[in-house]
């Protein structure tokens, strides 16, 4: 109980990816709140952190990495291909901080104790598992993401492709034949590449940059740290997605990043509150170029559209190449307050990129959705909310003025909408526990009763998991038993046949006389 009271906590979340921060900071504040030593490794800055978190401010490479992606060309690959560039993009991430922040290289050396280290590690990131043995701390994985078959195969509960979808499949769980097909590559050909390729690679960095501690050279694979943690908490919730099983240490808490609404600035609020016919949000989130994907004609469509509204647009475009727009009903910024815009009443519409943070609030504040996916978890989220009647999926290939005025119609004009988004938002709302307090309850409980959640399942080899070497026995068996039959068969239709030439020998030798 001492230990849950006041432990020393390492959040190690170096990854650039301002959602991610977005998801899981609200935890790593509320866990120094509570009187736990937070020492917390990021690119993000925790704006006014409590006294007891220290934040170590490590290299932002985000716009690096804005560069390095083909927003177009992400959109046109293929799902196995998608998933190995995010793979490829998170090694390259992991060697130039390694490479270039000597912040690192100083954890790695340091004499710290800690009871408990805090990773992303399922994405991408499982070479940070070396950490925990480092430390030899209690290890807790945050996951940004909705339904990994990935994270299901480390937490000892693999996937049921039958109904189950990955983060990268498009699909409902109502599948047709050839939708579980393609389903059942996917969860095989993701574990293929995660167990073959991506854990090759993710045991190389550890073994180059998490070193030269006493007894590195002994410790489990990456692979085998990465199943071994005490703790999964998973961004996501059963209004989100579909009802799936989890393992019993995999601990839902979706919805982390959400904040009391605040009152507006002073021209916004204006803004938003002469809307007499409603408000229109449109951001793609702060991981996609707007730049790169909103081509001359496809920004026609939008604006064009926007013009001839009665209703008000808000146009969230970072970057100084914003574009200059005179129409009085629409305002172009390189930043908005999200969440307390789509809080106004009169926000009426939120056209998004899919992505898990914009969703997760759009069902909070009821708000309907016009969605263009582009990449990694987005395109499932789009296909999730068009079966529900939360919003429209409007492809990036059909945006075309006629489409994005039918859709920004259809979405003002038809209640079902509004209606269905206000029902999910109810079911979203309805939990015993806020997220924070759910997320800080089970990383004490851990705290206290360490790793008694853990399914064996996470110790036993795959072969096991799935019965392999069972499967591998029976069959071996009935081969040996068939083939000892057949052999049996064999003698037995020799023997008779023998026995059958005698009888008619022996009966010719007798007319012969």
């Amino acid at each position: 109980m001492e230990l849950a009271v006041g432990a020393k906590i390492l959040a190690f979340l170096p990854f650039p990816a301002k959602s991610h921060h977005i998801a899981f900071q609200p935890i790593i504040r509320e866990l120094a709140n509570r009187g736990h030593r937070v020492d917390f490794y990021t690119p993000i800055k925790l704006p006014n952190p409590p006294k007891s978190l220290k934040q170590i401010m490590i290299k932002d490479i985000l716009s690096d990495i804005h560069g390095s992606l083909n927003m177009k060309q992400l959109m046109t690959q293929t799902i196995m291909r998608n998933s190995q560039t995010i793979s490829e993009l998170c090694i390259m991430v992991a060697e130039r901080l390694f490479n270039e922040e000597p912040k690192l290289a100083e954890l790695v050396k340091s004499n710290a104790t800690y009871d408990a280290v805090i990773l992303e590690l399922h994405f991408g990131q499982e070479y940070q598992a070396a950490l925990i043995h480092k430390f030899k701390a209690l290890g807790i994985a945050v996951v940004p993401l909705l339904d990994s078959a990935w994270v299901n195969e480390l937490a000892g509960l693999p996937d049921n492709p039958s109904y189950m979808i990955d983060f990268k499949m498009v699909a409902t769980d109502k599948m047709s034949f050839f939708e579980r097909l393609q389903n059942l590559y996917t969860w095989a050909g993701t574990n293929l590449v995660s167990y073959y390729f991506a854990m090759t690679k993710q045991q190389e960095l550890a073994d180059r940059y998490i070193r030269d501690y006493e007894g590195w050279e002994s410790r489990p694979s990456v692979l085998q740290l990465s199943s071994d943690v005490a703790l999964i908490l998973s961004n996501s919730h059963r209004s989100l997605g579909y009802a799936y099983p989890k393992a019993p240490h995999v601990k839902e808490v979706g919805g982390m990043n959400l904040n009391p609404p605040k009152p507006l600035p002073k021209d916004l609020q204006s803004f938003m509150d002469s809307a007499d016919y409603g408000v229109i949000y449109f951001s793609y989130g702060s991981n996609v170029d707007m730049k790169q994907i909103m081509s001359p004609d496809k920004f026609n469509a939008f604006h064009d559209k926007f013009k001839s509204l009665k209703q008000k647009v808000l146009w969230k475009w970072a970057g100084e190449d914003r574009p200059k727009v005179v129409a009085s009903n629409i305002l172009v910024q390189e930043w908005f307050p999200q969440q307390d815009i789509l809080a106004h009443k009169n926000c009426k519409l939120f056209i998004t990129h899919g992505g898990l943070m914009s969703t997760i609030e759009a069902i909070n504040y009821a708000v309907p959705l016009i969605g263009t996916a582009v990449f990694g978890d987005q395109p499932k989220n789009m296909r999730f909310i068009e079966a529900n009647n939360l919003g429209i999926n409007l492809q990036y290939d059909n945006i075309t003025a006629t489409s994005v005025s039918w859709a920004i119609d259809e979405i003002l004009s038809n209640s079902i909408y509004k209606d269905s988004i206000t029902r999910q938002s109810a079911l979203f709302r309805d939990r015993p526990r806020q997220p924070v307090d759910e997320g800080v309850y089970w990383i004490e409980y851990v705290l206290k009763h360490g790793k008694v959640l853990q399914p064996q399942s996470v110790h036993m080899p795959f072969y096991q998991v799935y019965l392999l070497d069972i499967i591998a026995a029976l069959l071996g068996t009935s081969i040996f038993i068939i083939y000892i039959a057949s052999l049996a068969c064999k003698a037995l239709f020799s023997a008779l046949c023998k026995k059958s030439t005698q009888q008619k020998l022996t009966k010719d030798s007798k007319k012969k006389r």
